[in-house]
């Protein structure tokens, strides 16, 4: 049986990166030349950025269903496209405010709200090693029902004092309560905090990031970093690609990321924790601008090969 391990990259401020990281993340654990995972990528977010990513990486036009009208048909199963051997999608459409409307109008009970998308998500979990979800930066009650259907959440971290102050309310007074007001349905962790938009030559910066450490320690914030990276944004605007070192670099920091993720979930499943939790770069470190030797290895090769 696979892993079934479904991911949340989640914030509640926009603008950090959360869906290029979404869809890189997704793309890096799926190529069979790095990890070789069966993945689900799917796209909830109203403007549909993951959806129009892909399209644009994977020369793509059409799907078969999108996740709304999945949901209100009571199955996921056909709106899923392949779109590589190790990559499977559900897009996302403008209309993804119908389903707040169709969750509420079917649900009897506050618990029914929260819990409608679980045994959707049940249904494929285990064709996949991982499900990520691409969501709204908001707490809305379509995310409310993911987060209740996933495994892990990580919390993705602008490096500035307000995104320091909203990841700590999203954990203290989103997370937290409905771990407190379901406890035997929630069963999601929080996998860390992902730092972001890191800009290493900003002193402020810095220092809100040693701070960041600081409040949630060292165990639980992520190792890897994800930097402002022009490569990235190009990412967001012209599609995920692999063909030159520059690429190589994005795709060694991601690779990092997910290595990085499976040792923090291989803690959670053995400890309950990440108590005692280090990780040391592999192939990219985002700090140094340098590329390891594993990085030095990722083959210069397009994106879905």
């Amino acid at each position: 049986m696979r892993k079934g391990r479904v991911v949340v990259l989640t914030n509640m401020k926009g603008g950090v990166g959360k869906t290029t990281d979404t869809d890189l993340l997704a793309i890096t654990a799926s190529k069979p030349s790095l990890f070789n995972q069966k993945v689900l990528l799917i796209d909830v977010d109203l403007q549909a950025n993951t959806t129009s990513n892909v399209k644009r990486t994977f020369n793509q036009r059409h799907f078969p269903q999108s996740f709304v009208k999945a949901v209100q048909s009571g199955t996921l199963k056909n709106a899923i496209f392949p779109l590589t051997k190790n990559l499977d999608f559900i897009a996302g459409s403008i209309a993804e405010h119908e389903l707040t409307d169709t969750i509420i109008d079917n649900s009897k009970s506050k618990r029914d709200r929260y819990l409608y998308l679980v045994k959707m998500v049940d249904e494929i979990k285990y064709d996949y090693d991982y499900i990520f979800f691409d969501v709204a930066p908001s707490t809305d009650t379509v995310v409310d029902a993911i987060i209740m259907a996933s495994d892990y959440i990580i919390a993705v971290q602008e490096v500035r004092k307000m995104a320091m102050e909203g990841t700590s309310n999203f954990i203290g007074k989103y997370l937290q309560p409905m771990l407190d007001n379901f406890p035997e349905e929630a069963h999601f962790q929080v996998a860390g905090v992902l730092p972001a938009l890191l800009t290493s030559h900003k002193k402020r910066q810095i220092e809100n990031y040693r701070e960041t450490v600081e409040v949630y320690g060292r165990d639980n914030v992520f190792h890897t970093i994800i930097k402002n990276h022009d490569r990235l944004e190009n990412f967001g605007e012209d599609g995920v690609s692999l063909e030159d070192y520059n690429d190589r670099k994005m795709f060694g920091l991601f690779a990092d990321l997910f290595c990085e993720l499976e040792a923090r979930i291989s803690s959670f499943e053995k400890t309950g924790d990440v108590e005692n939790f280090t990780y040391q770069s592999k192939y990219f470190d985002a700090l140094e601008n340098i590329t390891l030797p594993l990085g030095k290895e990722i083959e210069i090769n397009g994106v879905a090969k």
